[in-house]
């Protein structure tokens, strides 16, 4: 699928695309510019729209336990109270 310029997701979300490029700005939304042009891939605005509205989401679009902040929080202190993998050290050059 296509992405999207600031004014056909503006159309598709009814708000005005300086909104959009506010948003993309800001760090809400990914996205990538061609020349002073800015795009929004089509992945980006359906996660979104997964994120930020009260319609239910299929699952296999939603994060992995493992990718929620909370998730990562455990994760972290796992790996610090020795729960977590074991890393082992690298050697480099001539040991």
């Amino acid at each position: 699928m296509k992405p999207y310029s600031p004014e056909t997701l503006a159309d598709r979300w009814g708000c005005s695309s300086e909104k959009v490029r506010l948003m993309y700005r800001a760090g809400e939304l990914a996205g990538f510019r061609l020349g002073k042009l800015i795009r929004i891939p089509a992945a980006e605005v359906e996660r979104y729209e997964c994120q930020n509205t009260p319609s239910p989401c299929t699952e296999e679009n939603s994060p992995s336990p493992s990718e929620t902040m909370e998730g990562r929080a455990e994760f972290r202190l796992a790996r610090q109270i020795g729960g977590g993998p074991k890393l082992s050290p690298v050697n480099y050059g001539n040991g």
